[in-house]
Order: C-alpha cells, then sequence, then structure tokens
C-alpha cells in the first residue's frame, strides 16, 4: 500500500495525477451530467452512473439535480435575457472568469429547479451523501491528496482539481459563445471553439451540440473528432452505455433541414 507522501516526487508525478483525474472529472461531467442526465442522448448501467455520480461528488461537490436544471435553462434562453451564464449578455471576461458564481446564483432558484429538474436521481445516496452533505465528496479528496502526496503538495494537487470543473465551464460557456467557427445558423451565438474536442471531452464542438441538444454525438464533420463520443462508443461495446439517439445525418442535410 502506498505510503505518506509517496507520489510528491519526482515533481511530474503530481502534476500527470491532476491531468489524468481532471481528464476523468471531465469524462463524468459531459458523459453523465450533459449527454445522459440532462439531454437523454445516452443511457448507462446502473453501476456506470453511480461510479460518475460518486466521482464528481468527490471531485467537483456539484449536485445533479442543480447542474442539469441549470443548464437546461440555459438552452431555453440560450444567449438571451433568462441564460444563466451568457456572454451575450454578462460579457465574455465575467462568465470567463467567473462563470461558477452565475452558476451557484442560478443553482439557488427553486423555481429553477422545480421546472428544469426533473428526472435527475432521487435515490438514498443523492438524498442523504451527495446532496445534504455536497462539500464532505470534497474534504476525502483533500484528505486522501494529503495522505498521497503530503500536506503542501497535497493541497496544490486538490486546489487545482477543485478549480478545473469551474475553469473548464467558463471557457465553454464563455468562449464557447463568442468565438470560434459555426457549422449551423442556431438562433444563439455557440461556436466551434476548434474542431477537435479532446481536452473537454469534445464540449469544444459547442455549435454542434446547440444545434442538436439531444444527439449524444457531438461532431458533426469527418474531419471534427469527439472524445467524449469514442468513449461512449467504448462503455457501448462493454454493455454499460446505451445510445439512445445520435445524429446520423451529415452536417449540410442537417443545416439544411433544421437551420436553413
Amino acid at each position: 500500500m502506498p505510503g505518506y507522501g509517496v507520489l510528491a516526487h519526482p515533481w511530474w508525478v503530481p502534476v500527470l495525477w491532476i491531468v489524468i483525474l481532471g481528464h476523468v472529472t471531465n469524462i463524468c461531467n459531459t458523459l453523465y451530467l450533459h449527454r445522459s442526465v440532462t439531454h437523454g442522448g445516452v443511457s448507462f448501467s446502473p453501476i456506470t452512473e453511480h461510479v460518475m455520480r460518486f466521482w464528481l461528488w468527490l471531485t467537483t461537490a456539484i449536485v445533479t439535480r442543480e447542474w442539469v436544471a441549470v443548464h437546461r435553462k440555459h438552452h431555453a434562453f440560450a444567449d438571451r435575457e433568462g441564460d444563466p451564464h451568457s456572454p451575450e449578455v454578462e460579457g465574455l471576461w465575467p462568465i470567463l472568469l467567473a462563470n461558477v458564481f452565475f452558476y451557484r446564483k442560478a443553482a439557488q432558484d427553486q423555481e429553477l429547479l422545480a421546472k428544469y429538474g426533473d428526472g435527475c436521481p432521487d435515490d438514498w445516496m443523492e438524498r442523504h451523501v451527495y446532496s445534504r452533505h455536497r462539500s464532505l465528496g470534497l474534504l476525502v479528496m483533500l484528505l486522501l491528496d494529503a495522505f498521497l502526496f503530503g500536506p503542501l503538495v497535497g493541497l496544490i494537487v486538490w486546489s487545482a482539481m477543485s478549480i478545473w470543473m469551474p475553469i473548464f465551464g467558463g471557457v465553454i460557456n464563455g468562449i464557447g459563445h463568442a468565438k470560434g467557427y459555426r457549422n449551423f445558423k442556431t438562433r444563439d451565438h455557440s461556436h466551434n471553439i476548434y474542431p477537435w474536442g479532446i481536452w473537454i471531452l469534445g464540449e469544444e464542438l459547442h455549435n454542434n451540440h446547440h444545434a442538436d441538444p439531444r444527439s449524444a454525438k457531438f461532431k458533426a464533420h469527418w474531419w471534427e473528432f469527439d472524445i467524449g463520443w469514442m468513449y461512449i462508443q467504448i462503455l457501448r461495446l462493454l454493455g454499460l452505455a446505451e445510445v439512445e439517439y445520435a445524429r446520423q445525418e451529415s452536417a449540410k442535410t442537417f443545416a439544411r433541414k433544421h437551420w436553413s
């Protein structure tokens, strides 16, 4: 069993830990929270779903119902008054740097949660652990990091992991609605940041997603790459996921039918 502080050296070990586990957090966010619970494009086996819920509790303190409800309202009012976090309404830099605060403000609106939060988990773990003790997971992860890396390096590793999702959330909700290219003339200002969705698990293809929100596959052209969709296909082959809907039409055909 690893001893106290065993992973603190050399320097690249904690850096690699942050990158790999941050990637896992992004996987759970886009596959479970976004493509599955929010939009219903894919469903997962109970054990797979719970592993992702547990990991998000450990690393983000996100409550599923809050995240889902806020994101659904974002789609309902994308880039106009009522959008919880639009750079068109609030400005690019406020969303890019402080998206988490806009999210927290929206998540405190009980009417919003009631209207947009249907279909989220409501089992014993959700009611008594994940929602009631949302910060306990972060504390458990802090203690684990302190044990594996020692107090100082462990605190740095934990801090990096804790701000991982707020940073990428700001990038998607900010840059993803301001800069990049557009395959579809949606009524909002969504953009594809760049065509290879690896670093943020396909969320970079944001205009593609807004054009067809329910699709579990975000790529639209053959030259685009959505690593989140690749992971879904792997889980499907393992019998751990079932694709409910993924757009099959070409970007040109879909655009002509829906966004001409």
